[in-house]
């Protein structure tokens, strides 16, 4: 079974190809998700969370309090990379855990933080998304209903593009909205010659 990173800024289209994958029938591991779940349930993650931020970095229904989290590890580097050493670990157990209840060729991790996290040694391939800067303001403008002022602050808080793509192995770019579908037959189609 090949491991498949796939990877993108905010706004670049990774949720889009990561649900393109998904329904070609291969499966997607989404960490943030699954990241989220594992922050609630995870002993491990729990105590390690209230060790560095006290109990109340919980809610009283034992859900964290993310809005409290990204506001401590905002501008914090030291504090980011202490959550980053506590949560990790455990999720790229979870993703292992999940693979191997996987049937595929080849599996996917779809993680907007996969190079800052240091995650890419882990796969046998990373795909990273990319779209053009306007497009990408255009479309977190649009879903979360910010002001481009916000969504530049978010995307200044993430690795650039450029960064992400001359660490990928393939580059998927979705600026135009469609060319993509082809992108991602060319990438299937080199796996299956693999």
């Amino acid at each position: 079974m090949l491991k498949i990173g796939l990877t993108g800024g905010i706004g670049s289209g990774k949720t889009t190809i990561a649900k393109a994958f998904c329904d070609l029938g291969y499966p997607v591991y989404i960490a943030d998700t699954e990241a989220s779940r594992l922050m609630k349930r995870s002993p491990e993650i729990r105590n390690g969370l209230i060790a560095l931020f006290g109990v109340n970095i919980y809610r009283p229904d034992h859900s964290l309090d993310k809005q409290q989290l990204a506001s401590l590890i905002f501008n914090d580097s030291t504090l980011l990379k202490e959550v980053n050493r506590i949560v990790h670990p455990a999720v790229m157990q979870d993703f292992s855990d999940w693979c191997s209840q996987q049937q595929a060729p080849f599996v996917f991790f779809e993680s907007a933080i996969l190079f800052e996290a240091g995650l890419g040694s882990y796969f046998d391939s990373v795909i990273c998304v990319t779209a053009d800067l306007s497009t990408r303001i255009e479309r977190v403008m649009k879903r979360d209903q910010v002001s481009a002022e916000k969504v530049n602050e978010r995307i200044r808080n993430q690795a650039e593009d450029d960064e992400k793509s001359k660490q990928a192995d393939f580059i998927i770019d979705t600026t135009d909205g469609k060319g993509w579908r082809n992108q991602i037959t060319t990438f299937i189609d080199s796996l299956i010659c693999k």
